[in-house]
Parts: structure tokens; C-alpha cells; sequence
């Protein structure tokens, strides 16, 4: 039996859009399933947002056989020009370093991995870029905090885990992947509302509805960000429908 890859994701819609393109797919424990791609059999562990849980996350499945790793979800853009459902192809992922304030670890991902990702993105006729992404520690709501961030890190794109399962990768000295698909543009601002949504990124209807009330001017960008997500989970199966067969022929645990 082959050691299975692990696909880390941050949001129950980004696991929902991975498990999409897989068969026999069964749930294993919470925020954790397991199925089939051709040969190859696939772990998708959901573990909320931002690093600290991505770091919970990931101590779990230290000791487990794996063949690889791979970050797959959303991002926002730090520069502008990319749009929803734009898939970044990064070559390299850049995270702050937890002991030296202020200095960036960087992570290489797999050769290998990289083209037949770029290939099976052609293929899937799904737009590209690639650049670098880096990972935050906090969300950047405007498009001031995003651009400044993307010229400190000459990144175009952030999110808030793929420099945690990265590191993990590098632990476990096994091949590793990001594959980040643009949520919002560098001109989409993000207002505060804390309570919204819960850790794995599912909207509370009442609190919700009780935020729209009370701020009614935030409604129109809950309609985007609804639309913007449909797109990034869109972008997410077509990647992984033509990606995953491109993994059966490759010998990817070191």
C-alpha cells in the first residue's frame, strides 16, 4: 500500500472542493478524510485559519507515513492585476521566522511537483501567474497593508498556513506543494467582523445577519466574497480533477 498524500487546507470550502474530485471518499476523525485518486490515496485535513492552528494541525500527523504534502486553498493578492479564481503557481513560499522578528524563512517546493502542476493547470484551462506567496500572521484587510507586504516580501500573493505545513514538509523531508488560488484582489477591503465565521471559515447565519444590520454598508462585500469564493472553489477542483492522475506515475516519498 503507498504512503498516502496529505492535502492541508484551511477552510471547509477548500477541503469541500479537493474531496470534490476524489472517489470512496470517507470522513476519519474531525476535520480529516480520506480518499482515491487513481493508485494514489489522499489525506485532506482541515485545520482552521492563521498559523497557530496550522501548527496544531500539523503535530498530528508527525509520526503518520506520508508520500507528500501539499497546501492547497485560497489567497489574497498583494499586487494588482490578479483576480478570483486566478491560480498562483509559486515556486518558492516565504514565512516570517518565529525567533528573528522581521527576517523571512524561505521554502522551496518540489520541482517535479511544480510542472505537473503548471501542466495540469494548462490543461484544465485554468488563468495562472506565478510568484511567490508569503505567509501572514494576521489577515491585511486594506489594500495599503497588502501592497506594503508584497513589496517587503516581493511576494504577489498571502494567505496564513502554507509556511507552516512547508516547514512540516521540511521535517518530514518530504516533497512539497502550494497551490493557492486568488479570494480577494489587492483593491477588495475586508472590514473587521469578528464572530462571523468560525475557524474553518463557515459563515454563522445569525451572527451574520446581525452584523448586516447593525452595518449594513459591509452587505455588498459578503455578495462579493460569496461570488469570489465560488470561483476560488471552482479554480480548486479543476486544478485538482486534471493535477491528482498527473501523481500516480511519480515516485514522490525521499
Amino acid at each position: 500500500m503507498t504512503r498516502p498524500i496529505v492535502v492541508f487546507t484551511a477552510l471547509a470550502w477548500e477541503s469541500a472542493a479537493v474531496r470534490s474530485v476524489l472517489r470512496q471518499v470517507r470522513r476519519e476523525g474531525e476535520g480529516v478524510w480520506h480518499g482515491f485518486s487513481g493508485r494514489r490515496d489522499i489525506l485532506i485535513v482541515t485545520g482552521g485559519i492563521g498559523p497557530r492552528r496550522a501548527r496544531q494541525t500539523v503535530k498530528a500527523f508527525m509520526d503518520t507515513p506520508l508520500s507528500a504534502v501539499l497546501s492547497i486553498g485560497c489567497a489574497g493578492a498583494l499586487i494588482p492585476g490578479l483576480t478570483a479564481g486566478q491560480l498562483v503557481l509559486a515556486p518558492a513560499l516565504r514565512m516570517y521566522t518565529e525567533e528573528r522578528e522581521g527576517q523571512l524563512d524561505t521554502f522551496e517546493v518540489d520541482s517535479r511537483l511544480f510542472v505537473a502542476a503548471r501542466d495540469a493547470a494548462q490543461r484544465a484551462g485554468v488563468e495562472t501567474i506565478e510568484g511567490g506567496i508569503v505567509t501572514s500572521p494576521r489577515v491585511l484587510f486594506t489594500r495599503q497593508e497588502k501592497e506594503k507586504r508584497g513589496r517587503e516580501t516581493d511576494c504577489i500573493a498571502v494567505e496564513m498556513e502554507s509556511g507552516v505545513h512547508a516547514a512540516f514538509a521540511v521535517e518530514r523531508t518530504l516533497p512539497f506543494l502550494v497551490l493557492r488560488v486568488i479570494l480577494d484582489s489587492v483593491d477588495m477591503v475586508i472590514p473587521p467582523m469578528k464572530g462571523v465565521a468560525t475557524a474553518e471559515g463557515k459563515i454563522r447565519l445569525s451572527k451574520a445577519l446581525a452584523h448586516i444590520a447593525t452595518h449594513p454598508q459591509h452587505l455588498p462585500f459578503f455578495v462579493r466574497l460569496q461570488q469570489c469564493r465560488r470561483r476560488a472553489a471552482e479554480t480548486i477542483s479543476r486544478v485538482c480533477r486534471t493535477f491528482f492522475p498527473r501523481l500516480d506515475a511519480m515516485e514522490l516519498s525521499k
